[in-house]
């Protein structure tokens, strides 16, 4: 099913501090061509409390699901 996504990458220094976006991205699936996604990010960040990734597998319907294969922070 041809469909957009988008994917938010936020961090946060400190548990009770404002989440701040290091990336948002939107990207289109199709059947006929582009099927998967890969994303490489390499961000020096200090300090984090907090590490969030939100996916958005549709933006138009809410009719798909998304999986994530592998995250690694380190």
């Amino acid at each position: 099913m041809a469909r957009s996504q988008e994917y938010v990458l936020r961090w946060a220094p400190g548990r009770e501090q404002s989440l701040r976006e290091i990336v948002r991205q939107q990207w289109n699936f199709s059947p006929d061509g582009a099927t998967e996604e890969t994303e490489d990010h390499h961000v020096d960040l200090p300090a984090v409390a907090i590490l969030e990734l939100v996916i958005d597998p549709d933006t138009e319907r809410n009719e798909a699901f998304a999986t994530l294969k592998s995250m690694r922070v380190g």
